[in-house]
């Protein structure tokens, strides 16, 4: 049996292992120890008690590789990936920590083995974003199996496995032909990575503006050329996705001079560098990263979690006020691109 140490994967309290299309994953023996390793930004207290700490990137799991590993699904440079790849980009979106592996050992050999020789250039910082795809997945107790864990608090205590049955529907939703097809092999998942990594709120801001590009974008790629998808203004995409994802149920006039104002924001950080009044379009560039993951949710095929408020923030977004008129805005600044 050939296996392989996971970086960074964390398990719900005491869930001893996950199984994912094939690929079981399991804690280390000193997975304790392993996990107050990686970074934590706020004290709790469940299965083990964690203080805030900086963090460091931590072998918490090893993987168990099938026999005959599939080809991955997504588009990753290269010609040697398979479904594991997949899996830990998933593991990573939802867990919200960047979750990867080392080198392959025998099953046999020290758990010491296999980790990465070559300096890891990944960010062991947790994710800033993502919080309303983790908590869309539903919570299922296991009434029937119970945690390998001395430490256990209560027999009749059921860990949540929800989590495990869930990321395997969805990795299998995207395996399938019309969801590859819909969503072009689903390139945006590598860009929603990237969108979720601790960084600053301008950077999180203009990737998650590039996802809804890209899914207008092979929405619309049947019936527009490649020419006429560039030219059309970004108020038309945030419109359409918008109704498309049954966020709004139409775009009146009002709701469309809103939008104008969110696009206003995006241009003005491309042609200047910064927000315009970075603690006025603060709120506005948080709801729109909120309305991605929103949106990621339903592509997902989850009830997305309104953990956020992110209905009624819309919605409040929507009944202002424009508080800077085109006139006001600097010279040169283009709006409807």
């Amino acid at each position: 049996m050939i296996r392989r140490p996971i970086y960074n994967l964390e398990f719900d309290p005491w869930c001893p292992e996950i199984n994912i299309f094939g690929y079981r994953f399991y804690r280390v023996n000193n997975y304790e120890t392993q996990l107050r390793r990686l970074q934590h930004r706020l004290n709790m207290t469940a299965e083990f008690a964690i203080q805030v700490n900086t963090g460091e990137h931590a072998i918490t799991a090893y993987v168990d590789l099938p026999e005959e590993e599939k080809a991955a699904i997504l588009e990753w440079a290269g010609d040697q990936n398979t479904a594991l790849m997949d899996v830990l980009l998933l593991l990573s979106i939802f867990i919200g920590r960047e979750v990867f592996a080392g080198d392959r050992v025998n099953k046999d050999e020290n758990e010491k083995t296999g980790a990465l020789t070559a300096p890891i250039i990944r960010d062991s910082r947790m994710y800033y974003f993502g919080g309303i795809l983790r908590t869309s997945i539903p919570y299922k107790a296991n009434k029937e199996l119970k945690a390998v864990n001395e430490d256990f608090p209560d027999e009749n205590f059921p860990y949540d496995i929800g989590f495990e049955e869930e990321i395997n529907r969805i990795y299998l939703l995207i395996r399938s032909k019309e969801w590859q097809k819909k969503y072009n092999r689903g390139y945006f998942l590598l860009l929603t990575r990237q969108a979720f990594q601790c960084q600053t709120l301008e950077s999180s801001f203009i990737q998650c503006w590039t996802i809804w590009e890209h899914l207008f974008a092979i929405h619309n790629q049947n019936w527009l050329s490649k020419k006429q998808i560039q030219d059309i203004s970004s108020i038309e995409k945030i419109s359409f996705l918008l109704v498309e994802y049954a966020l709004k149920d139409e775009i009146n006039d009002a709701s469309r001079n809103r939008i104008v104002e969110l696009a206003s924001i995006r241009n003005r950080l491309i042609h200047y560098g910064r927000f315009p009044e970075r603690e006025k379009v603060h709120d506005d560039a948080l709801l729109f990263i909120h309305l991605t993951e929103f949106i990621l949710a339903k592509i997902f095929g989850l009830l997305p979690s309104d953990v956020f408020n992110t209905v009624e923030r819309l919605e409040a977004f929507m009944k202002k006020s424009n508080k800077q008129k085109t006139s006001d805005r600097p010279k040169g600044e283009v709006t409807g691109t």
